[in-house]
């Protein structure tokens, strides 16, 4: 009897882990979908959809509802390539992936031979799905637009974010939280920090001091302001879900550096000048050097493995 109890005791015990680990589940992909009908709006069964991205080729049917989805792919752009019996190919190129999201891809199909293309332009449909308030910022934007380099730089992007204050840079405040009152997820782990509740170091004496994370090494950086899913816990601000780089099946790379040296700068007046002072004295300026360099693909001969490199050899302030 004393066994059997132990077993059930047991069996509930991992059931329990199970059913808690499943619920604390943190969105890392996205997916595409949509409706396939001719041209008079009659939905299509049994057309073949194909999905192409960094990682390889996907394929599904739409079903007797005319539907398809393609789910748990990668954030980043992809092409659909939609084929039917007795109907032109439709094809879209610049389908963009969102971590958390469903990209709608509705194709309509014009009547003639398969073997003829149709190029169609990605639509910036809603995801209906979702009761999260999020903006989703990926590489294509801050590679475009002149941001910070650290990963925090992203956060204030959003509607909703601005500066804590006491906090420091790297933790805002988000729908007007404290600084404290987000959680920070990297690829579907919780990193924030279980001590003082923020992201990256914390010092005693100095507060918080900074991530170490520039955006060479981000894919992706969602920030939910409001409405998000029961998975995302122990918030009561935002919740930041981070997305790093990975290789594909082609080989991609890039060398870069910055400068910030002080001869281009005047010198800036600060509170310590004439009559007030202090212990750790005057800055006058800040310098700054930062060289890299990233490398991504897959191992030779196994396109299915992925790699991604980042250096960082100098980096001084």
């Amino acid at each position: 009897m004393k066994r059997f109890f132990l077993f059930i005791l047991a069996v509930a015990v991992v059931s329990f882990t199970a059913f808690a680990a499943l619920g604390q589940d943190i969105q890392t992909k996205g997916s595409i979908r949509g409706t396939v009908t001719d041209p008079n709006g009659a939905v299509i069964s049994g057309a073949t959809v194909t999905v192409n991205g960094p990682t390889g080729e996907r394929s599904t049917t739409s079903s007797s509802e005319g539907t398809y989805e393609v789910s748990n792919l990668n954030p980043g752009v992809y092409s659909v390539k939609i084929t039917q019996s007795g109907f032109k190919t439709s094809s879209v190129n610049n389908a963009t992936v969102y971590v958390g999201k469903a990209s709608v891809v509705d194709a309509k199909l014009e009547i003639g031979a398969s073997s003829v293309t149709v190029d169609v332009q990605a639509g910036t449909d809603i995801d209906q799905g979702s009761t999260a308030t999020s903006t989703n910022l990926n590489d294509q934007l801050f590679q475009n637009i002149p941001v910070a380099r650290g990963v925090s730089g992203l956060f204030y992007l959003a509607p909703g974010t601005t500066d804590s204050l006491g906090g420091g840079r790297d933790n805002p405040s988000i729908s007007g939280g404290s600084a404290l009152d987000n959680l920070y997820v990297a690829d579907g782990v919780n990193i924030t920090d279980s001590g003082f509740g923020g992201i990256g170091t914390f010092s005693r004496f100095y507060g918080a001091l900074g991530t170490g994370i520039n955006t060479s090494f981000i894919k992706e950086v969602q920030v939910k302001t409001a409405g998000f899913e029961a998975q995302y816990g122990q918030s009561q601000g935002g919740i930041i879900n981070i997305i790093t780089q990975s290789g594909g099946n082609e080989y991609h790379g890039a060398l870069y550096g910055y400068a910030q040296p002080k001869f281009f700068e005047a010198t800036r007046k600060q509170p310590d000048d004439f009559p007030r002072r202090t212990e750790i004295g005057k800055l006058l300026h800040k310098e700054n050097y930062d060289v890299g360099a990233d490398f991504g693909g897959y191992v030779p001969g196994q396109k299915n493995n992925w790699f991604f490199l980042f250096v960082q050899p100098v980096s001084s302030a």
